[in-house]
């Protein structure tokens, strides 16, 4: 993939987790200070190589915690139900 098609995926998938003020919250989920996602957005060439390897697994990472948290809610309002007259 190449550095553009990098960049393009980090917004994409920084827009998609975090909305309009995505750097900062995809930076600690990557591991890296926001600092480090603004060098990259302004030196194209400069991105790492595994870059979309590491926006996959923060996005398999979200999917398996919001999964968990579907289910909790589940069975918070199937609980809920029981309790109401």
């Amino acid at each position: 993939m190449g550095d553009h098609s990098n960049l393009d995926l980090l917004r994409f998938v920084g827009e998609a987790l975090y909305g309009e003020r995505w750097q900062s919250p995809l930076a600690g989920d990557l591991g890296v200070s926001d600092r480090a996602v603004r060098y990259w957005l302004s030196a194209a060439n400069q991105c790492p190589d595994d870059l979309g390897i590491r926006l996959l697994t923060v996005v398999e990472r979200k999917k398996d915690d919001l999964g968990g948290l579907a289910a909790t809610v589940k069975t918070r309002i199937s609980r809920a139900d029981r309790t109401q007259p």
